[in-house]
């Protein structure tokens, strides 16, 4: 079918081969020259390859249209799901996807563990973004100028004894989760919680979500750190191939 000739030749394409010329393109399908111009040409003049330099084709600016069409359709909680139910099951705590709004955060989704918490981060919930692994996950990559911004709108309150309400504290906190990787909590918003938290990205490195996991402190504390942050990154890592 010419379709599917068209397409594997598209196919040929990848991260460490950029351009290719007609003749080893038909060198790797087993195609006749002849045959594998005739679909290279209609490719070019729709605009799905270019001539990179004489005789060297590489994929076109058609494709950048169509990611920018596939990004906007991207469901996040929908994509998420799968990789949170699988944390909220290899961890047996909730599992919670954060994303920043302005000086604040909102929980888009949660999947409760058999024996759920009450916490802040409940679907739908606005949070503050000053405290709990979660909302730490995101402020630690927003930048210091909306740091300061934050703590200068008086949005910062007293929740419980171990809220951050020192901005210079809160500056060395946040450097310290940059460095790590991963936040850490213990009853910041909600008394006798502990949660880690790490955030997520989009192919072009921009910060877009986070996803954490929390539980009550004396059953946390049963678990090794080290193996839920490890779970925690294995789904973010799932749910950034998505992105």
């Amino acid at each position: 079918m010419s379709a599917e000739k068209t397409l594997d030749i598209l196919d040929q394409f990848d991260f460490e081969t950029r351009a290719l010329s007609v003749p080893e393109l038909a060198e790797r399908l087993q195609q006749p020259q002849s045959s594998v111009y005739r679909h290279m040409r209609v490719l070019k003049e729709r605009g799905y390859i270019i001539e990179y330099s004489p005789g060297l084709y590489s994929l076109g600016y058609n494709f950048l249209k169509l990611a920018r069409i596939v990004k906007m359709d991207i469901d996040l909680p929908v994509i998420s799901q799968a990789a949170m139910r699988e944390l909220t099951r290899s961890t047996g705590e909730t599992s919670i996807l954060l994303v920043p709004s302005n000086l604040q955060a909102v929980c888009l989704a949660a999947v409760p563990s058999g024996h759920p918490i009450k916490v802040s981060s409940e679907q739908g919930n606005i949070v503050p973004l000053y405290g709990g692994a979660s909302s730490k996950a995101l402020l630690a990559h927003m930048g210091d100028k909306i740091v300061e911004d934050l703590f200068k709108s008086g949005m910062v309150m007293k929740h419980t004894d171990y809220t951050i309400q020192d901005l210079d504290e809160m500056l060395k906190h946040l450097a310290d989760i940059r460095e790590k990787g991963y936040s850490f909590s213990v009853s910041e918003i909600d008394e006798g919680v502990i949660s880690y938290g790490m955030p997520i990205f989009d192919s072009d490195r921009k910060l877009v979500a986070s996803l954490s996991v929390a539980g009550p402190k004396e059953r946390m504390e049963k678990n090794e750190s080290q193996e839920i942050i490890n779970e925690i990154q294995q789904a973010v890592e799932k749910i950034e191939k998505q992105l």
